[in-house]
């Protein structure tokens, strides 16, 4: 859009008179001058700012169409034509029609036409064409600020918005154009856009005005004077949260926000959250209202899976706030994870003497994440039956039983070595492959009666008789199957499982030889919550072929099963 006005145009017509069949070499000239009168202007102002390209069309049938386009050179504000115009007559009348475009847009803006009497020999005064505007904003009734009166300091500035309506139902922005100007530019200057930038003290009336109906209008009183700007208030203007790697997050904590400067502290927003080295997206931050006071709610959404200290920052802005934006800066400090769960694997081993075995360590915390084993410590409870070193390792010594404890922080494991002696073996009757099993209630419970015969020479298992004894209000009793591989198939009796024990016996005169073979396996489901031993007795164990009785020098172990 040209940022000017055309001030004035003016198209001279000659009239050319002619019969039917000549004309003379001279003929009748009438001098005829036209201008258009723009909607909304003021007679020979000219056309909108917008307006630089124009069409004029005189018609006088039967005679042919005269067409001539006019373009205004920037700078330019008046434009002479003159056109030969053939006249069947002394007078005549002639349509003038006239067109205004935009040469950057390409849109028609303005258009009219106008009946004029041509005279040969006789001059006429310049005749007025009425040009009403046909562009964009055409059907605007009405037209509304987006304030009414304001105050702003000294060069300071302000974006003022319009509003076209045609009749009750708001038009889109780019609909409706306007004009804008300020009754007082030494006070309040506007730009074409609308922008306000204040110069000097006083009161000026900024006007904007339709394109389209220039009685569609409306003002703003910009009053420029010194004032105290709204200020941002924050309290506190630092957070800090403290938590445990892996573990829940922190509760939420609040900030307040208030006006500390003058007038009112309005279109409160925060804006994008920006983060320290290390993680990010761990905190969100919302606002209770857009105007002063109000509150901040700083909440962390997770917690960064390593210890450290991690910072943030949270700006608040608002528009007019003299010290916008403000921030709040953030700390997260987190802690190492604590272990809350500590896992010895394996659960149970049977070792021959001077036998070892490498115990693993798997540690959680309390939602279940990883956590570091460096630091956890070992014990045993019996070392003179087996060993165990700082690295987990453990030495059989000689014929038993000992319990060997893994301690982590506050929380601790342990598993059970069974050490096998010359001649003997091991029985033993162990849930989950662990001597101590830990379970939820719901779940299936396996528990493998087996032995371990590595102790053995030349002797193999022929057959024997157990009893398995437990908690019915812990554990209750599924069933029983054959172990796939193992030793026959048990004789069953289970007529006291309700009670909690079940007796199985079985022989196998060819005998198995193991080293490590399964009896029968046990199955059960966990009741409810609580512990109960696996009470595992043996009354005959003896060996095939020799009839030797094993029974007197074997180890014989139940485990436990704890149910949370």
């Amino acid at each position: 859009m040209r940022a000017r006005r055309v001030a004035w145009t003016v198209v001279s017509l000659v009239a050319l008179w002619a019969c039917a069949d000549t004309a003379g070499p001279d003929g009748y000239r009438a001098r005829l001058s036209i201008y258009p009168v723009f909607a909304g202007a003021q007679q020979l102002a000219g056309a909108g700012s917008d307006a630089d390209s124009f069409v004029v069309r005189i018609s006088n049938p039967p005679l042919p169409n005269i067409d001539t386009t006019v373009v205004i050179p920037a700078g330019q504000d008046e434009i002479t034509l003159t056109l030969n115009v053939f006249i069947t007559s002394a007078s005549d009348t002639v349509t003038v029609l006239f067109q205004g475009f935009s040469s950057a847009t390409r849109l028609l803006l303005y258009q009219g036409s106008q009946k004029v009497a041509v005279r040969a020999g006789v001059p006429a005064p310049p005749v007025p064409v009425q040009a009403a505007y046909v562009g964009p904003g055409s059907g605007i009734d009405s037209l509304v600020l987006s304030t009414s009166s304001t105050s702003i300091a000294p060069l300071a500035t302000l974006q003022l918005d319009h509003t076209g309506y045609q009749g009750q139902v708001a038009m889109p922005d780019d609909s409706v154009p306007v004009r804008w100007y300020s009754t007082d530019t030494t006070v309040a200057a506007v730009s074409g856009q609308g922008l306000v930038t204040a110069r000097a003290i006083g009161s000026a009336l900024v006007v904007c005005v339709s394109v389209a109906r220039s009685a569609v209008r409306d003002t703003a009183t910009i009053g420029v004077a010194t004032i105290v700007p709204p200020l941002i208030g924050l309290a506190p203007s630092s957070v800090t949260f403290t938590g445990t790697a892996g573990a829940s997050v922190p509760a939420a904590q609040q900030v307040a926000v208030s006006n500390t400067g003058g007038g009112s502290l309005t279109g409160l927003t925060v804006g994008t959250v920006t983060y320290g080295p290390g993680a990010t997206g761990w905190l969100t931050a919302s606002l209770g209202g857009g105007t002063a006071p109000t509150t901040l709610t700083l909440q962390p959404s997770a917690v960064p899976s390593s210890a450290g200290a991690y910072t943030a920052s949270v700006p608040v802005s608002a528009p007019g706030a003299g010290n916008s934006p403000q921030v709040v800066a953030v700390t997260f400090t987190v802690t190492a994870s604590v272990a809350t769960r500590l896992t010895v694997t394996p659960g149970y081993a049977v070792l021959a003497p001077a036998g070892t075995q490498a115990l693993s360590l798997a540690a959680t915390d309390a939602l279940g994440n990883p956590v570091s084993t460096t630091g956890a410590t070992f014990v045993s409870r019996s070392p003179s039956v087996a060993t165990v070193n700082g690295a987990g390792l453990v030495t059989a010594v000689t014929g038993g039983t000992a319990v060997i404890v893994a301690t982590l922080g506050s929380v601790a494991d342990s598993m059970t070595v069974a050490v096998t002696s010359a001649g003997s073996a091991v029985v033993s009757a162990i849930a989950d492959a662990r001597a101590s099993d830990l379970r939820s209630v719901g779940d299936t419970v396996r528990v493998l009666v087996a032995a371990d015969l590595r102790g053995l020479t030349g002797q193999t298992l022929g057959s024997y008789n157990a009893q398995l004894a437990w908690s019915p209000s812990v554990l209750r009793y599924v069933r029983t199957d054959a172990v796939t591989g193992g030793f026959v198939a048990p004789t069953l009796n289970e007529s006291a499982t309700g009670s909690g024990q079940l007796r199985f016996d079985a022989a196998d005169a060819n005998g198995n030889a193991g080293p490590s073979v399964g009896l029968v396996q046990v199955v059960f489901v966990a009741n409810a919550a609580g512990t109960t031993p696996l009470t595992f007795s043996v009354s005959e164990l003896w060996a095939a072929g020799t009839f030797a009785n094993l029974l007197p020098a074997a180890v014989v172990y139940g485990g436990a099963v704890r149910v949370q």
